[in-house]
């Protein structure tokens, strides 16, 4: 059941995931019998250990919608802006909910990993690795991703 004001959505999901689901234990008709204040209760339980591991008290107000805003931001930022492709993924009736998304995220030049190809068949597997085309000089392609987020979270 969509959320109030949200198209349900279905995704395609692989073959090997869902002969893995079927091969947990079945204790249940639902995958995750499990109900959402449970599962929020034991979010809170671990951001609040994590917070105090880190001595960081940052970690107390990520909530979990912040994870479907980053995910909407990183959307965003993968389809160049694609409006309707955000809006059908996020499952948003209105238009005007998807743009908050989508110039949420900007990168700094030093979070992004660069490559070059100076062939097509280099260029191809810098493609396949996640790096995006940015432009061409002196015949040498240059490429560019994000750097792992991981990385800037303190």
């Amino acid at each position: 059941m969509p959320v109030k004001g949200h198209n349900p959505r279905q995704l395609e999901v692989s073959n090997k995931l869902i002969s893995m689901l079927n091969a947990l234990p079945k204790v249940s008709e639902r995958i995750f019998p499990t109900r959402y204040r449970n599962m929020f209760c034991c979010y809170e339980k671990v951001r609040k250990r994590a917070a105090e591991l880190q001595k960081n008290p940052r970690l107390l107000s990520i909530e979990l919608r912040t994870f479907r805003h980053w995910g909407g931001s990183m959307l965003a930022h993968y389809t160049n802006g694609n409006v309707l492709t955000v809006q059908r993924l996020l499952g948003h009736k209105r238009v005007e909910n998807t743009m908050k998304y989508i110039s949420m995220v900007h990168f700094k030049d030093d979070q992004f990993e660069v490559a070059t190809a100076t062939t097509v068949e280099e260029a191809k597997q810098v493609l396949s690795a996640g790096f995006e085309y940015v432009t061409e000089k002196n015949s040498i392609m240059l490429f560019r991703k994000p750097k792992r987020f991981s990385k800037y979270v303190s």
